[in-house]
């Protein structure tokens, strides 16, 4: 299974008995403007129940998505039990695996757990805005009016919204109130990338930060007092499923984000119990654990699991 919208998609599972294997869900990845995520929803008949659940933030209320997959059980650098199929998701309707829990046993180690792997081919999606990204590196009529020279490379922006956006970039590009710039060539100390990054952030374009340019973004959008740019950063790290509450919340407090400080409290709370449930599994009763992974599951998809009758 091949072509431009087929994704690889690699999950981790913990290694869970089938008394309290309901209500994980792994991290986030994210694949055609959609966030995937794998969660095991519990044993049933000697089979292992795994879900492969697709959530976006930015859909309409009436979205679906038709996909062709390939999955497998990994260890050892080979595939196990191979499944293939199609499956059709919307709200809700996820895809559900069901593998022998002996074999899931087997394959897993104590200190990865198991991996499970997914070949996903996207055939049809419906409601699911495709990603918002403007092209900087040719002058667009009415709105380029300004090429900025960054090591060389030229951008083409709008001067206005550069002014607008930035307090340290406004003087720049508005010297001695001189509106008559059309090229300007920037100090040495700006780097094309990081600027051409702050830009497509004030234009709000969908690929402008990610987990890895997030805190350098937030950064430089500080130091030219770019205070819309630091609300964007702020929305994208309290959306985000791919980043864990405990790396938002050590940016909220570098960067005084109250509101994304406001909003990681209850998810470090239920995380610090997940912390604690698998270091000491002793200390919780099977309803205790049971509680705690529907609320983990409840704050990172929205809605809980009723997992697999025994």
């Amino acid at each position: 299974m091949s072509g431009p919208n087929s994704y690889r998609l690699t999950f981790n599972l913990p290694v869970l008995h089938d008394d309290n294997g309901r209500g994980y869900v792994s991290m986030a990845q994210e694949a055609e403007n959609v966030y995937w995520r794998c969660g095991v929803v519990g044993v049933e008949n000697g089979k292992l129940g795994i879900q492969l659940m697709c959530n976006s933030e930015d859909r309409s209320n009436f979205w679906s998505m038709d996909i062709d997959y390939e999955a497998a059980l990994w260890f050892e650098g080979k595939g196990h039990q191979h499944k293939t199929g199609s499956h059709h998701h919307v709200a809700r309707k996820y895809l559900t695996l069901h593998f022998p829990l002996d074999i899931c046993r087997k394959i897993s180690t104590k200190q990865y757990g198991m991996t499970v792997k997914y070949v996903v081919k996207i055939m049809k999606k419906v409601g699911i805005r495709e990603k918002r990204i403007h092209n900087f590196s040719i002058r667009e009529k009415h709105i380029s009016n300004l090429a900025l020279i960054v090591e060389g490379k030229t951008i083409y922006c709008n001067k206005e919204i550069l002014a607008m956006n930035s307090e340290v970039l406004m003087e720049l590009v508005y010297p001695d109130n001189f509106k008559g710039v059309q090229e300007l060539k920037l100090p040495d100390d700006f780097k094309y990338d990081k600027l051409l990054r702050l830009i497509k952030l004030f234009h709000d374009d969908s690929d402008a930060i990610d987990c890895n340019n997030v805190e350098e973004t937030l950064e430089m959008a500080s130091n030219l007092k770019c205070a819309t740019a630091i609300l964007r950063c702020e929305r994208w790290l309290s959306k985000t499923q791919l980043m864990t509450a405990k790396a938002k919340m050590k940016l909220a407090e570098k960067y005084s984000l109250v509101d994304l400080q406001n909003g990681c409290i209850e998810m470090l709370k239920t995380s610090h119990e997940v912390q604690r449930l698998f270091e000491n599994p002793q200390d919780f009763t099977d309803s205790e654990i049971v509680e705690l992974m529907d609320r983990v599951t409840l704050s990172i998809v929205g809605h809980s699991y009723d997992g697999f009758p025994k």
